[in-house]
């Protein structure tokens, strides 16, 4: 029987690893492979001065924090208590709380009210929550966003994961390896099942394969489709 995942087993993740993890792992990245994906994620959303934006699915508040740090005016949200905790006290640290604030709440049914933000980044989060859930979450992301407004959205690559399901598959019954066992990504999609989604509302888009681990996989013809780690959106509300 499959785990059920809450709100609770985000919070005691943050409560385990601590906030010193989140700074290495988001705030000041030690690895190439995390500072890659904040660049990523980044170049994508280029915040600015003045601009509000919002930041869904924020964990301990990544993308709300540097945008905070280019003049924007960022609030992220997250259903963890503890996550917000985290980006509260993290945004605090590094004196970015007066342009920065965090709350508890729903990514399908947003506390915001219409036309709230300029743009909305969600990195790393869809592939925790159900088709059904991505659609009423597109559904409010298009409410509380203004017109002409932009969304980034980062998740990894269905396909390269269900791949590397195969592989360790492969392992275990070569060598006995241990399956690794992710099962907070229940809601890993591909291309083609996201952007169905996204064709249902007045928007248009571009789309990019990435890689944070092996860049050079995002940019092989054909391959890239199979091989790169990531997938991105830049959305635009018409």
């Amino acid at each position: 029987m499959a785990k059920e995942i809450t709100s609770q087993t985000y919070d005691e993740h943050i409560r385990t690893q601590g906030l010193e993890f989140q700074v290495e792992q988001y705030y000041e990245p030690s690895q190439p492979p995390r500072r890659r994906r904040i660049d990523y994620v980044l170049k994508f959303l280029v915040p600015a001065a003045g601009q509000r934006i919002l930041d869904i699915g924020c964990g301990v508040g990544t993308y709300a924090f540097h945008s905070a740090l280019a003049g924007a005016e960022a609030t992220g949200l997250d259903y963890s208590e503890e996550s917000v905790k985290a980006a509260r006290a993290l945004s605090a640290r590094y004196h970015v709380s007066g342009s920065a604030a965090f709350v508890t709440g729903n990514a399908c049914k947003l506390p915001f009210a219409d036309n709230s933000f300029d743009k909305i980044v969600s990195a790393d989060f869809i592939e925790h929550i159900t088709d059904e859930e991505k659609n009423s979450m597109m559904a409010e992301m298009m409410r509380v966003l203004s017109p002409g407004g932009r969304i980034v959205i980062f998740t990894p690559n269905a396909v390269r994961e269900k791949i590397g399901d195969a592989y360790w598959q492969l392992r275990h019954v070569l060598f006995g390896n241990k399956i690794p066992v992710n099962d907070l990504h229940y809601g890993l999609i591909s291309r083609r099942g996201y952007e169905a989604i996204l064709k249902r509302f007045p928007v248009s888009f571009e789309f990019h394969y990435l890689d944070v681990s092996r860049p050079y996989l995002a940019h092989v013809p054909l391959l890239r489709k199979v091989l790169a780690l990531n997938l991105l959106w830049v959305i635009h509300k018409q």
